[in-house]
C-alpha cells in the first residue's frame, strides 16, 4: 500500500523546489523516528522488567509509549502531507489505504510506513 514509485515520481518532479525537498525529507525522516521510537520502548521493557521498581517500570514505560505514539502521529500527518503533494503534482497516493488514527488504519499505515524503512535498509549501498 506504500507507492515507493509514487514517492520517488515526487521527488523527481521536486527537484527544483528545494522546500518542498526539505519537506519530503522531514517527512521520511519522522518515518525512522517512530521506528527509533518503537525499537527504544521495546528494547527498555525487556531490558528493564524486573530490574527496576515497579513504580518506576511503569513510568519509564508510559514515557516511551507516549514518545511513539507521538512518533506515530507525525508518521500519519507526513502520509497525509506526502499524499497532498503527490495529488497536487498528479501523481498516485505515496500510501492508498486509509490514514486515519482509529483501528486498524492506524497500525496498518504504521506497518506499511516499517516496511518501507526496512526496504531502504536492506538495499542500502
Amino acid at each position: 500500500m506504500f507507492n515507493r514509485d509514487s514517492l520517488r515520481e515526487l521527488m523527481y518532479l521536486s527537484v527544483d523546489d528545494r522546500e518542498l525537498l526539505d519537506m519530503i525529507y522531514d517527512a521520511l525522516i519522522s518515518f525512522e523516528n517512530y521506528h527509533a521510537a518503537i525499537y527504544e520502548m521495546e528494547t527498555k521493557v525487556r531490558l528493564y522488567y524486573g530490574a527496576m521498581d515497579s513504580l518506576d517500570y511503569r513510568k519509564m514505560e508510559n514515557e516511551l509509549d507516549k514518545r511513539r505514539t507521538a512518533c506515530h502521529n507525525a508518521v500519519l500527518a507526513s502520509v497525509n502531507m506526502l499524499n497532498r503533494m503527490a495529488e497536487q503534482k498528479g501523481i498516485a497516493p505515496i500510501y492508498d489505504g486509509v490514514v486515519s488514527e482509529d483501528r486498524p488504519f492506524r497500525r496498518e499505515v504504521a506497518n506499511a510506513i516499517l516496511e518501507y524503512v526496512a526496504e531502504i535498509i536492506r538495499e542500502r549501498r
